[in-house]
């Protein structure tokens, strides 16, 4: 081995100096010497160590700016109330340890194939998706996720992204895992796993299927009663909200491993099925391989997915082809007279000089686009482009594209440029100068009054190498009114800059999609091609509001603009973009006092779910007066107010209101409030539980430490499951208000028992009129007349509340508040201090001899008389 060969291809390495022959040189040297891999990881180590040093330092020198954006009003797009600015500093450093995020490439190939050289402790793999933030070697990769509805958003991994050792919650859809030995998970939410490495994981909840090749037999599953090791090929698992699992043999054989059964270790081959209580004793079952989820079922889910939203897409085109502001819309979609035409679909109203040509096409290739049945061209060489003019000129103007970037292979890849010198855009795809395996959307702009100046607005690193390969959408606001200029990522914010003066950012443009060649005959190194896909473009000359930006990234979210200034949910002026909802749709509502939604009449397309106050910083209020309003369409989608950090109101007075399951402040921030005062309340579904034995109900106020309160003061509420107050450091308060609600049946309605759960701080409030109150029913669903312990249980955990007073003039008397057909577990239910305890008490009494409680009353008395 030449050792000062090596040396010097280390250092071309490292300098990201390799050329595909020196590349294969390096190559060759590393995979036949044990010496020279060695020396790659000493010298690996130390490029992390500074570069990790480097990114210390980055917050405390003075250099290139970055903005933050800390929020946007939706509601108010006034440059005073969400340019919120906070800048960061950083500096250059030394050039020779950026080569240090490449060793990604290598190190899945060296590591594995050659276990006698370990990495060092302080090598660092793998880059996460958080900018500067450093993670261990990745053990596996979240290949898919269809319909998934995260636990934690914020914490949630992203499609394509190498993972660590973590934990995954998700409450409902399909996700598919694979680790760094090749074993493919397919879970099926409500569910609770964990990724321990690339032989290992937990599964505390839910449905997998778990297919596994050669390099990966051996894989561990554990569970809290069992222990599964697969010995080849395929094995599918339920693990239920009370622990009992399911384990059911595919393909080949497993090892089962209790470790409290008498005969802890089982062999079970394919076809065969098994129950595991949760005392770990075995029971055979009948094999259920086609109730877990597979690749077959995630590659359908995806197929399903993908055509609702090419539905909801081409819903949203039809829309926008007819906005007067639209100059520009290119569906990818061909053209059948000719495929070098992409014909512009705008319905710009004017004289024919006004209106933006078709495009030309020149090179690039028909291709797939987001979703099956979707097209989209392919740029690939540096001809590629799409050719089109604009004319006019325009002070203000919004573009939106969705790409598919699948190589960074150039400085600049061009998204949308100006044909010429003059005044025009540069949008592109800028690599990051610290780190060439990030990437920055930049745009750049000359000012015309200094012919020689560039106006350059960058974001901060938003493309990363796990990014590569799948469909995001970009757009710019540029704002000339307001002097603003934004730029988005998949509806996102991801900077906002000031603009100096009203300049005019296009006049008369001559434009290219996808490449660049300036017209002043410049060196040919200024043509900078675009590798990847487009299958959308559109350009409006005005500046869209964030919340229009939103709308048309998420295909199946309608946002509520109240743009018409009524309040109608029926009218579609009334919805951002007028996209109303239809069937299937989500709605979000983040809107409150003067423009507040409000739902009066008719019947509400079947829905997916609403969200009232839907994300930080927002405020959403939903008043429902009549008609019958329903969001029932996946079972698996539950209404929510207040959620994400946001805060939701809605007020029902009248009409008929079936939801799947309400959630009411749900998460750290959030708070939330259901008043009913009138009409109909159905909730006809549960949220399933994600971990422990507790289950969730139809009806759960203040989860996961959210604010939630539900008042009921007239009308009927009847659910399908249960009542859950305060769980997961949570605080709840379910309130009756008087006796004008004509009944309150938790779990009076189809299969499934209600219950109630109350944990501490949260509480249950009673305020007693004139006519007593309406009494709480916690019904058993199928009641056999036996009491058999089984539903309608009632839970106060210690230190939860009760609160009473009364609605007008106090009295003296005794009333009857809760009843339920179960068990009653109290372990410390008490007053809230503001109670006068020398006025109150409260008793759990047994009205019907059956030995047991089954009624919470309390009782009011004079305390002056003796």
């Amino acid at each position: 081995m030449d050792t000062q060969r090596l040396e010097q291809l280390l250092d071309l390495y490292f300098d990201e100096g390799l050329s595909p022959e020196t590349k294969a040189e390096l190559e060759e040297l590393l995979l036949g010497f044990p010496q020279a891999r060695a020396l790659f990881w000493e010298r690996a180590s130390l490029n992390a160590v500074l570069r990790q040093q480097g990114q210390e330092a980055w917050g405390q020198r003075d250099g290139e700016k970055e903005l933050v954006a800390d929020r946007v009003r939706f509601s108010n797009p006034t440059p005073t109330s969400w340019l919120n600015r906070q800048w960061l500093t950083r500096q250059k450093w030394m050039s020779s340890v950026i080569a240090a995020s490449l060793l990604v490439a290598v190190v899945g190939l060296w590591r594995y194939a050659f276990t006698e050289v370990d990495a060092p402790d302080s090598f660092v793999a793998q880059q996460t998706g958080n900018e500067g933030a450093i993670a261990d070697t990745w053990v596996a990769i979240l290949r898919k996720a269809v319909a998934v509805d995260w636990s934690d958003s914020a914490e949630a991994p992203v499609v394509g992204e190498p993972m660590a050792s973590r934990r995954i919650q998700f409450e409902s859809g399909l996700v598919e895992i694979q680790t760094n030995r090749g074993a493919l998970i397919a879970v099926e939410g409500p569910a609770d796993i964990e990724i321990v490495s690339d032989m290992e994981m937990i599964c505390r909840n839910g449905k997998m299927r778990v297919d596994v090749p050669p390099p990966a037999h051996g894989f561990l599953v554990r569970t809290s009663n069992v222990n599964v090791v697969d010995r080849g090929t395929s094995f599918a698992m339920n693990v239920g909200e009370d622990r009992d699992a399911q384990v059911h043999v595919i393909d080949g054989l497993v090892e089962l491993v209790s470790p409290t059964n008498a005969v802890p270790m089982r062999e079970l081959r394919k076809g065969e099925s098994i129950g595991v209580a949760m005392e770990g004793t075995y029971q055979d079952i009948s094999p259920t391989e086609e109730m877990f989820p597979s690749h077959e079922k995630v590659l359908s889910k995806i197929e399903a997915a993908g055509i609702r939203q090419l539905r909801s897409w081409t819903r949203r085109r039809n829309k926008i082809i007819r906005d007067p502001s639209c100059v520009v819309y290119f569906d990818f979609e061909g053209s059948q007279q000719n495929d070098t035409v992409l014909p512009n679909l705008a319905e710009k109203s004017g004289a024919a000089t006004d209106v933006a040509l078709d495009g030309t096409i020149v090179g690039c290739a028909w291709t797939e686009g987001r979703w099956s049945g979707k097209q989209a061209l392919e740029f690939k060489n540096v001809f590629d482009r799409v050719l089109f003019s604009v004319p006019g000129s325009h002070r203000s103007l919004t573009c939106i594209a969705s790409v598919r970037l699948d190589a960074m292979d150039s400085p600049l890849s061009a998204l949308l440029m100006s044909g010429d010198d003059n005044l025009g855009i540069q949008w592109q795809i800028a690599r990051d100068e610290q780190d060439p395996t990030l990437g920055r959307l930049r745009l750049a702009h000359r000012d015309s009054s200094h012919a020689n100046s560039m106006v350059d607005f960058r974001t901060r690193p938003i493309f990363r190498p796990q990014n590569l390969g799948t469909w995001i959408q970009l757009a710019f606001v540029w704002d000339g009114e307001n002097q603003t200029f934004s730029q988005f990522r998949d509806g996102k914010l991801v900077s906002v800059e000031r603009l100096k003066s009203h300049e005019v950012l296009l006049k008369d443009g001559q434009l290219e999609l996808g490449n660049w060649t300036s017209n002043g005959q410049r060196a040919q190194s200024l043509v900078r091609n675009f590798n990847g896909r487009m299958d959308e473009f559109m350009m409006f000359d005005r500046a869209l509001r964030p919340d229009a930006i939103q709308s048309y990234q998420n295909m199946e979210d309608v946002l509520w603009s109240n743009d018409a200034g009524d309040n109608a949910w029926n009218n579609s002026e009334n919805w951002t973009e007028r996209i109303e909802p239809l069937r299937g749709d989500s709605v979000r509502i983040n809107l409150e006092g003067a423009d507040r939604a409000v739902f009066s009449e008719g019947d509400s397309r079947i829905l997916r779910s609403i969200y009232v106050g839907s994300s930080v910083g927002e405020i959403g209020e939903l008043e429902i007066t009549g008609g019958s309003l329903k969001a029932v369409v996946n079972p698996d989608r539950h209404t929510r107010a207040g959620v994400k950090g946001g805060e939701g109101l809605i007020t029902q007075s009248g009409g008929y209101v079936k939801l799947n399951a309400l959630q009411i402040g749900l998460d750290p921030g959030s708070c939330g409030v259901y008043r009913l005062l009138d009409g109909n309340l159905s909730l006809t579904r549960r949220v399933n539980a994600l971990r422990g034995n507790e289950p969730i109900g139809s009806l759960d106020i203040g989860p996961k430490r959210g604010i939630g309160t539900f008042i009921i003061r007239g009308g009927a509420l009847k659910t399908r499951s249960g009542v859950s107050l305060g769980r997961e450091g949570g605080v709840g308060t379910f309130s009756v208000e008087g006796a004008a609600a004509e009944f309150i049946h938790i779990g009076s309605q189809a299969d499934l028992d209600g219950f109630w759960r109350q944990h501490s701080r949260s509480t249950l409030k009673v305020m007693i009129d004139d006519q007593g109150v309406t009494p709480l029913s916690i019904l058993r669903a199928r009641d056999d007349g036996e009491n058999d312990g089984i539903g309608g249980d009632v839970t106060f955990e210690a230190d939860a509340l009760l609160h009473v007073g009364f609605v007008g003039a106090a009295q003296t008397g005794s009333w009857d508040i809760m009843n339920w057909h179960g068990t009653l577990t109290d372990l410390g239910l008490r007053f809230a201090d503001e109670v006068d305890q020398a006025v109150w008490r409260f008793e759990f009494v047994d009205t019907d001899a059956s030995g047991g409680p089954d009624t919470l009353r309390v009782s009011a008395s004079d305390p002056n008389v003796p």
